[in-house]
């Protein structure tokens, strides 16, 4: 009798301790699927809020372009119909002639803007895929870029482009003396063509829309560049004065 006692107590500590296992286990599921839930959770609170705050910036971003439109189109009415005409023409003679420089060689050209504008040569390049530019083109949108007393990016007056508009009504938007403008463009086209070194002091523009300094931080290089009689022919033209020196 002894016997079949002591394999009924063994067989019992085998079955409570399979069951003990079995609750362990259980439990231990249990807590993994809790973590696994609480973790989805908040992956999705994470993507929730993210998506929120995406959402929120591209709002601000469309209304501060929408703003920016506005009061471009606003000021450049101020401007003569023919003042921004003959400015634009003046703009789209030096595109093309930085273009033809690239289509001889696109990389000098492009290294050449990028150090004039502070960047490096690949993300110059990078921009101009993103923004589907010309290497002259966007030379004029980091010219007027730098001298804007408003921030304002390339992006943004590639927007302004696509609307609609000129570069002789978005220099003019921006409150730039349109002379000097187009003297600035012509000075950096020289850069972009190797006639003149790429300093890193981008050609100043004047107007009620100019950053106050710029031309103290860019010094006499500026000047140079747009005073060997790249632009003074071409702001003459439009009846506003044009500044060289600094």
């Amino acid at each position: 009798m002894k016997r079949p006692l002591a394999l009924m107590l063994v067989v019992g500590s085998v079955l409570a301790m399979a069951s003990l296992v079995h609750a362990q286990a259980g439990s231990a599921r249990g807590q993994a699927s809790g973590q696994a839930v609480a973790t989805a959770q908040a992956a999705q609170g994470r993507v929730s809020s993210d998506a929120s705050a995406t959402a929120t910036a591209n709002a601000e971003a469309d209304a501060d372009f929408a703003k920016l439109k506005q009061q471009v189109e606003n000021r450049a009415s101020r401007v003569s119909a023919d003042a921004r005409a003959r400015a634009e023409a003046r703009f789209e003679a030096t595109v093309k002639r930085a273009d033809d420089a690239a289509a001889k060689s696109g990389s000098e050209v492009g290294g050449r803007l990028a150090k004039e504008f502070d960047m490096t040569a690949s993300a110059f390049a990078d921009e101009k895929t993103e923004l589907g530019a010309s290497w002259g083109e966007l030379m004029i949108a980091h010219t007027l870029s730098a001298n804007s007393k408003v921030e304002v990016t390339a992006q943004q007056l590639f927007q302004l482009r696509k609307d609609g508009m000129g570069w002789g009504q978005i220099a003019a938007g921006l409150g730039f003396n349109l002379g000097d403008a187009v003297s600035a463009v012509n000075a950096e086209g020289r850069v972009a063509g190797g006639e003149a070194r790429a300093d890193g002091k981008v050609a100043v523009i004047h107007g009620e829309g100019a950053k106050a300094g710029l031309g103290m931080n860019a010094g006499a290089g500026a000047g140079l560049k747009a005073g060997r009689g790249a632009g003074v022919g071409a702001g003459a033209g439009l009846g506003v004065g044009v500044k060289i020196g600094h």
